[in-house]
């Protein structure tokens, strides 16, 4: 009998961390900061329109979407609308390695073949937005 409950236990106790642990995964998607190496595919919209995705690598799906809007030069496949490594997406600040992390417009840089891009707006998009963009340019 005591070794009954004591089984019973530990299954509680497994059973509470899971999902504690699944609450813990399902906050960080919903953080505003994302690591650079989780950008996966990006996509160029039009001359000044840039997507790009942030992904849970280790589930391998879509964690948020995001929009940026450039002005001035910045080539990132004006030729190719739908060019996907027109662009790279990097972060200002100094990290070891693959940590470098982009929280907000100041953190994140976009480079392509002709240098920098100035960075107008960089949106998070809503699920909505994803649906609605064409096939060819959704990330």
């Amino acid at each position: 009998m005591k070794l009954l409950l004591l089984a019973a236990t530990a299954g509680a106790t497994v059973m509470a961390g899971g999902t504690a642990l699944g609450a813990t995964n399902q906050s960080l998607s919903g953080s505003p900061c994302f690591f650079v190496r989780d950008v996966g595919d990006r996509t160029v919209g039009g001359p000044h329109t840039l997507y790009f995705k942030v992904k849970d690598r280790a589930h391998m799906h879509a964690l948020a979407y995001y929009r940026v809007e450039t002005s001035g030069h910045c080539s990132a496949g004006s030729d190719l609308p739908t060019q996907h490594a027109g662009f790279s997406v990097g972060a200002w600040s100094l990290a070891a390695g693959a940590a470098a992390q982009v929280c907000s417009q100041k953190d994140l840089r976009i480079s392509t073949d002709g240098g920098r891009c100035n960075i107008v707006s960089f949106t998070r998009m809503t699920p909505i937005e994803v649906a609605a963009l064409p096939r060819g340019i959704r990330p």
